[in-house]
């Protein structure tokens, strides 16, 4: 009995350490939620808002935020590329420019290319910000061609303030199981770069097998067909490439992730952490996450869940990463009991710790990091500033015209105390 009693108590007192930890760490964080703009067209809202950090003189940063412009009408029509600066560590933005050389562009035959889905970040390497995404090809305002997706990107000069041209990823034809990579994309991802500059890039593409290919059309990639066939889930995988600066180059592809529920994975984000690599992948009813020791192979897929066991909740939207100071978050959106009014609960943006030996949300250490006002806030970025700050950056997204609905761009910005 003793034994036990000893026993019982050191567990308690474990627990109560453990929890009293997340409870501190949690509380040492420091968020301000900023209004860096808002959308005033009759026609078009703020769709896609994310950021860089560009390293200045004396630990100083420029911000340089991205968005696009969609159309109110229509589904996921999106026109020009816009740009947006802040000199003061992200505190106030500038009014959006449009950036020229990356409007929706005529590519001929009745063909409209527009870029989108955008993620901007600093490579220290070559001093540049890469800008990674995914294109749109459309013949209408009603919605994408979705079978001619490309990887797309384009590069920021910040010493001669200029960005260059629309590009696209050259890719191979097959994945590393020998099936044609067919569509990709790294849209609304979240991407690595290492200490040598090679940038490790997650995709999501349709892996088809030839007879697939053969027998395939533009409805085969149509939303709501795939949402409810099971047929061909979307795959996800990482790819790495180099950078010189002015072009992106792949060099290896890791192995395919899927899943044969609905559209299967897409928008998978990435992070190394303690020498370990974290993914976290979307699907249409649930997230998933999958670890990986070279950033390239991952395996343990497995659904996302708190460390008491529940799920987690976020479903048909991003999740994306977050370091501050010695601790992973992971940002993302739920059900909550309060927010089933809003497009499929995508709002307000949580944040909670990773235990990453786990792999699993620490649930005691959850809390609001861009509250909840009516609308979707489920695109958005995170920008790692420095290793005691990140921003997290998103738009509100609505689909009606009620006054309530400002089309505002939050910024977040999340320090360590």
């Amino acid at each position: 009995k003793l034994i036990r009693s000893i026993m019982k108590y050191s567990i308690l007192i474990f627990l109560s350490l453990l929890l009293s930890h997340c409870s501190n760490h949690q509380s040492s964080l420091e968020i301000e939620v900023i209004e860096a703009m808002r959308g005033s067209d009759q026609d078009f809202i703020w769709t896609q808002a994310r950021a860089a950090a560009i390293p200045g003189d004396e630990g100083s940063f420029m911000g340089l935020m991205t968005m696009s412009q969609k159309l109110k009408s229509g589904d996921d029509v999106y026109y020009d590329l816009y740009q947006s600066q802040s000199t003061d560590r992200g505190g106030t933005w500038s009014e959006p420019d449009v950036i020229p050389g990356l409007r929706i562009h005529e590519i001929g035959g009745g063909s409209r290319r527009s870029m989108s889905d955008m993620t901007p970040q600093w490579h220290a390497e070559s001093g540049k910000v890469l800008n990674i995404g995914k294109s749109f090809f459309y013949t209408d305002n009603s919605t994408p061609d979705r079978s001619r997706r490309e990887v797309a990107y384009a590069v920021y000069d910040p010493d001669r303030d200029e960005w260059g041209p629309y590009r696209a990823l050259e890719m191979p034809e097959t994945d590393a199981d020998s099936r044609l990579l067919t569509a990709p994309g790294s849209g609304c991802v979240q991407y690595s770069i290492d200490e040598n500059g090679d940038v490790f890039l997650p995709i999501a593409y349709r892996a088809l097998t030839e007879e697939q290919h053969q027998t395939s059309s533009r409805e085969t990639f149509d939303v709501r067909a795939n949402m409810n066939n099971d047929d061909i889930g979307g795959s996800v995988a990482v790819v790495r490439c180099s950078f010189d600066g002015e072009r992106l180059t792949f060099l290896e592809i890791g192995n395919s992730l899927t899943v044969k529920q609905g559209r299967g994975l897409s928008e998978p984000s990435i992070v190394e952490f303690d020498g370990k690599w974290f993914m976290s992948i979307r699907s249409d009813n649930t997230a998933w996450v999958v670890t990986s020791r070279d950033g390239l192979f991952f395996e343990g897929l497995k659904e996302w869940t708190f460390d008491e066991g529940s799920k987690l909740g976020s479903y048909n939207t991003q999740q994306h990463w977050a370091i501050v100071k010695d601790a992973l978050y992971l940002i993302y959106t739920r059900p909550d009991g309060r927010n089933d009014h809003v497009f499929r609960n995508r709002a307000p943006l949580y944040m909670a710790r990773v235990d990453p030996e786990a792999v699993v949300v620490l649930k005691a250490t959850e809390r609001v990091c861009i509250p909840e006002d009516g609308v979707a806030l489920g695109n958005f970025g995170v920008t790692q500033v420095d290793e005691n700050e990140v921003w997290v950056v998103s738009s509100e997204y609505h689909r009606d015209d009620s006054p309530d609905n400002k089309n505002r761009v939050w910024v977040a910005r999340i320090n360590e105390n």
